[in-house]
C-alpha cells in the first residue's frame, strides 16, 4: 500500500476520532449514533451535489458533534466568495476528493490515457479502462459554522426547511406514509436485482448464504417501523458480502470453517456503518443493536491501534453501498461466476468459427446409395436432413428413393416435430459451426419403405468439446518484474502467454485462494476461458514475460547460464558472456517462479541473463576494444593490483582498520559494485563509491570518524530509512549495489546465541533445501511438511500457520530470526503424536502436503552431476 502523506494521516486520525466518539456515545443516547435529529443526506451548498457514502458518514458525524441543524457543507473559499466566511476558530471535517485525471487499460497496465482522451471513446471502449484515482484531502465546513445564518437569514431559513431535521420541520403521518411507499419500492428493487427479502416466522432476522435470501420477521414484531427498516438494511448489506459478490472475509467460509472472531466483528462494523448511511439516505436516525454495543470497546481499540482499518472500512462500505445503489437503478448484480461466463460467451461469439463437422457431413449424402445424413435434437424434437440434392420444398425436384414427405413422416413416428432439409452445398448448403452439434445425434441413414434405417453414427464429441471448451496445460498467476499480477495460460497444443487480468478478477482469485481452496480450480478454469477468448480477439493483450525487455541485445554472446541457490546469498545467476564468466547476480522470486513455468527453460535463462547482465552486454556493444589494447589494460590493471597488494602488505597493521580490510575483500570480489555499509542508523560509502554516491544521490561528503575508519580517503552517508528511496536511484544509474554490515555489527551478530532450530537448519543438505524450494515455488499455496532423517521440516510462515491452527504453545527457548524462506524443524517423524497432528491439520481444511524429497533430491543430483561434467568440460577448454 502506498504510504500516506502527513495530511492523509491527519485526516484519517480525525475520521477515527469522529467515529469512535459516535460509537461510544450510543449507549447514552438509546443506541443512536448517527443522524439522531433525522436530517437529510449531506450535500454541498449551494450546488446540491451529494457526497460519496464514506464522506457523507463523516460529514453527518461532524454535523452531529457540532449540533448543526443541517447537513449542508461548503468549502472555505466558496463561503468567503459568497460573503459568508467561516467563523473564527472553527474546525472543519476532512473530505476525500478523488481526482480522475488518468485512466488505465484493465488488461494492459502500460496503456494509460488522459481524461480528455477517455471522454472521446465510445461506451464499449470506455469499459476497457478504469480510473487512476489521485486522492486529495479537502476541508469542509457546515453552513452553521459560517456567518451564513446572520448574513442571509432568509436563505438560511429556506435551507432549514429543505434540509433541516425533525426538530425544525417535524414528522407527520404523511411523512410516515411516504416512507412506507419509498421503502416498499426499495424492497421490490432488491428482490428483482439483488436479493429477495422474505417473511420468516422464526422471529430472528437473518441472511442465508446458501439460499442467498434475507428472512425478516413481520413488521408488527418490531417496536417501531424505523427499527424494521434498519434491520432489513443490515441484512441486505450482509448479502453484498456473499462469496460471489464482494466476498468479505466475515461472510465467507474458509474451507468449511467459519470466519474468525475478529473477521466477524469487523463484518459487524461494516454492516452497522453501511446500514447507518443507508438510513441517512432515508432521512432516518441510525441505532446500534444491543449486540453491537457490546463490542464498541473492541471497535474503538482496533480503530486506534490498526491504522489501515479505516481504509478497509472505506473500501468495504463504499463497495457494499455501490452494489445496493446499482440494484436501485435496475442493474442486476449477477454472481461473479455468471458474469464471467456471460463475458466468455460474448467473447466466443467474436472468435473464428470451426466447421469440421459440417465439412465431414458434406461427404456422406449419396444419390446412388440413397444415403442421407440426419442431425437429430431429441430434447428439442428437431431434425436437420442433409440430402444429396433437392432440398428445396418449393420446387418439385424429388430424387428417386428420397421423398421428403416420406422422410418427414418417418421422423415424426420417432417423435420429431420439426424437420428441415438441406443440401451439402449451395444456397441451401448445411454449414453450422461445430458448437451447434452439442447434445445432437449425427447419423448416416436411408429411407427403407416408411421407416428410417440408420447405417452408422458419426461421433462429433471431440469437435464439440474443442469448440465449446478449451483445454489448458497450465494456468498460473505470476508476477512480472514490476510486481504486477498476470495470468499465465498454456493452451493445449498452443504456445503459452500471459494476460493482465482485471483487478476484480485478481482480487477474486486470491480471495478464493485464501478462503475457499476447494473452489480455486474452478476459478482458475473460469478465468482461463475468459482471458483466452479475450486474447484471441485482441492479440495485442498477450504479454511475453519470459523474454528480456532490454533492447538491442545479442543473445548469441551469452554462451552459458547457470541458476543456483546458496544458503547465504539466496538464488543466484551466473553467465558466460563473450567467453568471460560473470560474477553471480541475484534473482527475484518472480524471476525464479517464471523459470519453472517457461516452456523452454534454457531460452528463458538466456533472456534472464540478458536482463541481469544488460549493463555488461550494452557496454560490450558500445565500447569494443582492440584485443591488444585490452590485453595491455588487463596487464596494467593486474600490475596495479599487485603493487597495491605489496604496498598493503608493507603497511603497518595498525594503519588499516578492520572496516577497510573488510571493504577491500568485498571490493576484490565485486570491483564494479557500490558498497553500502550499515553503521548505526546510517548507510555509508567510502572512497570511489562515495564519489559516485555523491554524484548520483546528491548527498554531502562526510568527514571520517577516526580510528574505526583508518585507511579510507573519503566517505558519504545517508539515514537507513532512506534506503528505499536511494537504492532505486543507484540501480537506475546502472550501478550494482552490495549492502553489508560494519565488522563490529557482524561480530555482535555472530556472537549472539542462536536457537537450536537455526543450527539444525544450517546443517540441512543443499540439495534437500533446493528440492523443498522448488516444490514451494510450483505450489505456493500449499502448506508443506518435508521429511528428512526422522524429522518433519517446514518453512517458518507455514510453521506459524500450523502452530496457530493446532494451538501449540510457543517455544520458551530463543527463536531464530524470522525469515519466511527458512526451514525449521516442526515435528519428529515416526511417532504417534506427529501423525495425530497431521491428521488434525487436514481436518482444519488446510491444504497440507507431506513431502519426502528423496526422489526429487536424487533427480537433482543426477542433473547437477551432468551440469558439473559440462562445467568441467568448459573449464578444460578454456584452460587449453
Amino acid at each position: 500500500m502506498k504510504e500516506k502523506s502527513q495530511i492523509e494521516k491527519n485526516a484519517a486520525q480525525k475520521q477515527v476520532e469522529l467515529l469512535s466518539l459516535a460509537l461510544s456515545s450510543a449507549s447514552e443516547a438509546g443506541g443512536h449514533w448517527l443522524n439522531a435529529a433525522g436530517k437529510r443526506y449531506p450535500r454541498l451548498y449551494p450546488q446540491g451535489v451529494s457526497a460519496s457514502p464514506f464522506n457523507a458518514l463523516f460529514m453527518a458525524l461532524h454535523s452531529d458533534s457540532k449540533g448543526c441543524k443541517t447537513n449542508l457543507f461548503t468549502l472555505y473559499t466558496d463561503a468567503k466568495t459568497r460573503g459568508t466566511s467561516v467563523r473564527e476558530k472553527e474546525q472543519g471535517v476532512p473530505f476525500l476528493y478523488y481526482n480522475w485525471n488518468q485512466y488505465v487499460n484493465r488488461n494492459n497496465p502500460e496503456d494509460i490515457i488522459t481524461r480528455k482522451d477517455y471522454l472521446l471513446l465510445d461506451e464499449e471502449q470506455k469499459e476497457q479502462y478504469k480510473g487512476i484515482h489521485n486522492r486529495e484531502i479537502r476541508t469542509l465546513f457546515n453552513i452553521d459554522q459560517t456567518t451564513f445564518p446572520y448574513v442571509d437569514e432568509r436563505g438560511y431559513d429556506i435551507a432549514l426547511k429543505t434540509d433541516g431535521g425533525i426538530t425544525e420541520n417535524g414528522y407527520s403521518e404523511a411523512d410516515e406514509r411516504k416512507l412506507h411507499i419509498r421503502f416498499n419500492d426499495f424492497l421490490l428493487k432488491m428482490r428483482d436485482y439483488l436479493v429477495p427479502v422474505r417473511s420468516d416466522g422464526s422471529g430472528m432476522p437473518h441472511y442465508e448464504t446458501d439460499r442467498d435470501a434475507v428472512y425478516m420477521p413481520r413488521q408488527r414484531e418490531f417496536k417501531h417501523y424505523h427499527d424494521y427498516v434498519h434491520e432489513t438494511l443490515r441484512q441486505i448489506v450482509s448479502a453484498t458480502g456473499h462469496q460471489q459478490r464482494l466476498a468479505r472475509e466475515g461472510m465467507v467460509m474458509k474451507n468449511g470453517m467459519p470466519p474468525s472472531e475478529d473477521a466477524l466483528k469487523q463484518e459487524r462494523l461494516v454492516v452497522e456503518i453501511a446500514s447507518g448511511i443507508k438510513m441517512l439516505e432515508f432521512g432516518l436516525p441510525a441505532r446500534l443493536t444491543e449486540d453491537s454495543m457490546k463490542i464498541v470497546e473492541y471497535w474503538n481499540r482496533e480503530l486506534k491501534e490498526n491504522p489501515i482499518l479505516i481504509d478497509a472500512l472505506e473500501s468495504d462500505v463504499n463497495n457494499a453501498l455501490e452494489v445496493i445503489h446499482k440494484a436501485e437503478k435496475g442493474e442486476k448484480t449477477e454472481y461473479a461466476t455468471l458474469r464471467n461466463r456471460q463475458k466468455t460467451t460474448d467473447l466466443r461469439e467474436q472468435l473464428p468459427k470451426h466447421y469440421f463437422v459440417a465439412d465431414e457431413i458434406s461427404r456422406f449424402p449419396n444419390k446412388d446409395d440413397k444415403n442421407i445424413v440426419l442431425v437429430i435434437d431429441r430434447q428439442g424434437k428437431k431434425a436437420d436432413v442433409v440430402l444429396p440434392a433437392g432440398a428445396s420444398t418449393e420446387v418439385d425436384n424429388e430424387i428417386p428413393g428420397m421423398n421428403k414427405s416420406r422422410i418427414e413422416r418417418a421422423l415424426r413416428l420417432e417423435g420429431i416435430e420439426n424437420v428441415r432439409f438441406f443440401n451439402p452445398d449451395g444456397a441451401l448448403g448445411y454449414r453450422p459451426d461445430d458448437a451447434y452439434f452439442a447434445e445432437k445425434q449425427v447419423s448416416l441413414a436411408r429411407l427403407r419403405n416408411w421407416t428410417m434405417e440408420v447405417l452408422s453414427t458419426l461421433d462429433v464429441t471431440p469437435a464439440v468439446r474443442q469448440a465449446n471448451e478449451k483445454l489448458f496445460d497450465k494456468i498460473q498467476m505470476v508476477q512480472d518484474d514490476k510486481n504486477r499480477w498476470a495470468l499465465y495460460l498454456k493452451p493445449e497444443n498452443e504456445p503459452g502467454y500471459s494476460v493482465y487480468p482485471d483487478k476484480e478478477d485478481v482480487n477474486r482469485f486470491f480471495t478464493t485462494l485464501k478462503q475457499a481452496m476447494d473452489d480455486i480450480d474452478k476459478v482458475r478454469m473460469e478465468l482461463a476461458h475468459k482471458y483466452y477468448a479475450l486474447a484471441e480477439i485482441k492479440p495485442d493483450l498477450k504479454v511475453d514475460l519470459f523474454s528480456t525487455e532490454t533492447r538491442d541485445i545479442d543473445l548469441n554472446r551469452i554462451q552459458k547460464v547457470c541458476v543456483f541457490k546458496t544458503k547465504k546469498d539466496g538464488i543466484q545467476c551466473t553467465a558466460t558472456i563473450d567467453g568471460n564468466r560473470m560474477q553471480p547476480r541475484s534473482l527475484t522470486p518472480q524471476q525464479w517462479q517464471r523459470m519453472w513455468l517457461a516452456e523452454d527453460k534454457n531460452e528463458y535463462k538466456r533472456n534472464l541473463a540478458a536482463t541481469l547482465f544488460a549493463d555488461v552486454l550494452q557496454q560490450g556493444q558500445t565500447q569494443e576494444e582492440h584485443a591488444g589494447e585490452k590485453q595491455e589494460k588487463d596487464a596494467e590493471r593486474q600490475q596495479t593490483a599487485e603493487t597495491a597488494k605489496d604496498n598493503a602488505e608493507k603497511t603497518v597493521p595498525n594503519e588499516t582498520s578492520a572496516q577497510r580490510e573488510s571493504w577491500n575483500r568485498i571490493k576484490a570480489k565485486h570491483p564494479d559494485a557500490l558498497q553500502l555499509v550499515r553503521k548505526g542508523d546510517f548507510y555509508r560509502m567510502y572512497n570511489e563509491d562515495a564519489e559516485k554516491g555523491v554524484s548520483i544521490l546528491g548527498i554531502t561528503p562526510q568527514k571520517l570518524s577516526g580510528v574505526g575508519e583508518r585507511g579510507f580517503a573519503q566517505s558519504a552517508e545517508f539515514p537507513y530509512h532512506k534506503l528505499d528511496d536511494y537504492l532505486p536511484k543507484l540501480i537506475r544509474a546502472g550501478k550494482r549495489v552490495i549492502i553489508c554490515d560494519a565488522p563490529e555489527l557482524e561480530k555482535a551478530r555472530s556472537s549472539r546465541p542462536r536457537a537450536q532450530s537455526a543450527q539444525l537448519t544450517d546443517k540441512l543438505p543443499e540439495q534437500f533445501l533446493t528440492a523443498c524450494m522448488e516444490f514451494k515455488v510450483q505450489q505456493p499455496e500449499a502448506i508443506a511438511l518435508f521429511r528428512h532423517e526422522g524429522k518433519y521440516y517446514a518453512y517458518m510462515n507455514d510453521a506459524e500457520t500450523m502452530a496457530r491452527e493446532l494451538g501449540l504453545p510457543q517455544s520458551k527457548g530463543e527463536r531464530p530470526e524470522y525469515n519466511s524462506q527458512k526451514l525449521i524443524p516442526m515435528f519428529d517423524a515416526g511417532i504417534k503424536e506427529t501423525e495425530q497432528y497431521i491428521t488434525e491439520l487436514k481436518k482444519t481444511g488446510l491444504s497440507v502436503s507431506v513431502i519426502n524429497p528423496a526422489e526429487i533430491t536424487r533427480q537433482d543430483e543426477e542433473k547437477q552431476t551432468a551440469e558439473e561434467m559440462n562445467d568441467n568440460e568448459q573449464r578444460t577448454t578454456l584452460k587449453r
